[in-house]
């Protein structure tokens, strides 16, 4: 009997035990961190807040190309309702900042966009319940942009919906949107060829080349290359700087991005193989020179 009476004691203590279990919360079924929200690229961590996109040339002025603006919400749980975010234009600060701290003498500094030139048509970026993030489109209007400037737009959250719920984040609060031009021609080429005196040429004024180059869109259908070996820069483009011209038939137009003196030139793009071929004529210390090859588009 007493041995009866001692089981059935520890049978309900361990259901009590039970019992408590099971109403124990478990602590990762509550959010574990302050629920924020914040636009995705602005982590100061990462470059200061700047985010820089891809965008094609313009074939006019008033073509736009389009890109998106991202409003992301952080915590160990997802959102359980909707939340809108309000977009707001964020001002001249940080591009002010991020080229006291990382552009220094000689350096292209960041310059506003001007307003006529970009848009965000909807400001209320929405996220719905169980998402962690929300878009609009951005639209920018790139033809008329200058290849070697450096333009950025400023971005921030100026109000959300339900601020008792989910706060804005107080750090790395402005995305600072930035832009690499590109066209159909732009990128990293293997050149192949030749330059000779272009009169009475002897059998050792020939110098053959195979190095890579770096075609940098300049607008719509024109690129730029640096003179043979020289350095790929803003600064030497302005010494040996060639630009090309690509027709709708495909023909090109050569003539000098700077100083260089270039007489004559031409040639055919391959777009199949996306290929130059092309030739110009160049002057060095009163002799002229011709440059004969070809550019042969590099594996992405």
């Amino acid at each position: 009997m007493k041995k009866l009476k001692f089981i059935s004691t520890m049978l309900v203590a361990l259901m009590a035990i039970l019992t408590g279990c099971s109403k124990e919360k478990n602590p990762l079924d509550e959010e574990q961190f302050m629920k924020q929200a914040y636009l995705v690229g602005s982590n100061k961590s990462n470059n200061e807040g700047l985010s820089t996109i891809k965008l094609a040339y313009g074939k006019s002025a008033d073509e736009e190309q389009l890109s998106y603006i991202s409003v992301a919400t952080g915590g160990s749980k997802n959102i359980d309702r909707n939340i809108t975010a309000t977009l707001a234009d964020a001002g001249n600060a940080s591009i002010i900042r991020y080229n006291f701290l990382y552009r220094f003498n000689g350096d292209i500094k960041y310059q506003m966009l001007a307003s006529s030139l970009y848009r965000i048509p909807e400001k209320n970026v929405q996220i719905k319940s169980g998402d962690t993030y929300g878009t609009v489109p951005f639209y920018i209007k790139t033809a008329g942009l200058h290849c070697d400037s450096l333009y950025a737009v400023t971005v921030k959250i100026a109000s959300l919906s339900d601020p008792g719920y989910i706060s804005i984040r107080q750090v790395d609060t402005v995305l600072m949107v930035s832009f690499a031009l590109t066209n159909d021609y732009s990128g990293n080429y293997q050149a192949q060829g030749k330059y000779y005196k272009l009169l009475n040429a002897g059998p050792l004024d020939t110098t053959s080349i195979a190095l890579p180059r770096t075609l940098k869109a300049v607008n719509y259908q024109t690129i730029r290359f640096s003179h043979l070996s020289a350095g790929e820069t803003v600064a030497t483009a302005n010494e040996s700087g060639v630009k090309v011209r690509i027709a709708d038939d495909n023909s090109l137009t050569i003539t000098p991005w700077g100083s260089l003196v270039i007489t004559a030139g031409g040639g055919t793009y391959k777009p199949a193989t996306k290929v130059f071929e092309l030739w110009y004529n160049y002057t060095v210390s009163g002799v002229t020179y011709q440059f004969k090859g070809k550019f042969t588009r590099s594996q992405a």
